[in-house]
């Protein structure tokens, strides 16, 4: 699965986004991009009590993933906190309202 993402067409930064400019240069002229949905996790966090819009669903994990592409983007991981540690190779496997639900890659 691949990762929606803007590119900049003066500079190449690629950005998570929403954003109007560039982060790194402030040009105006952003691309959308693909960029491959693999990575590794960096960090994450377990939420127990969740905000109204997502209190019938806790608790879930969300997540910092380095993508292969050096793009850092928040999601969700599936499976248990207890499996989870820095540089797991992970991959996106679905996206629900511009979120990303990762996984653990398999050998």
């Amino acid at each position: 699965m691949h990762i929606k993402a803007l590119r900049c067409d003066a500079c190449g930064t690629l950005d998570p986004g929403p954003r109007d400019l560039c982060a790194a240069c402030q040009s105006p002229n952003l691309s959308l991009a693909e960029v491959p949905g693999d990575g590794t996790l960096v960090s994450w966090t377990t939420i127990r009590r969740a905000p109204t819009r997502f209190k019938g669903q806790a608790p879930y994990v969300v997540a910092v993933v380095k993508l292969a592409s050096g793009l850092l983007i928040t999601g969700r991981i599936e499976g248990s906190p207890e499996q989870l540690r820095p540089d797991l190779p992970v991959r996106a496997i679905s996206e629900t309202d511009s979120a990303y639900t990762f996984a653990r890659c398999t050998p």
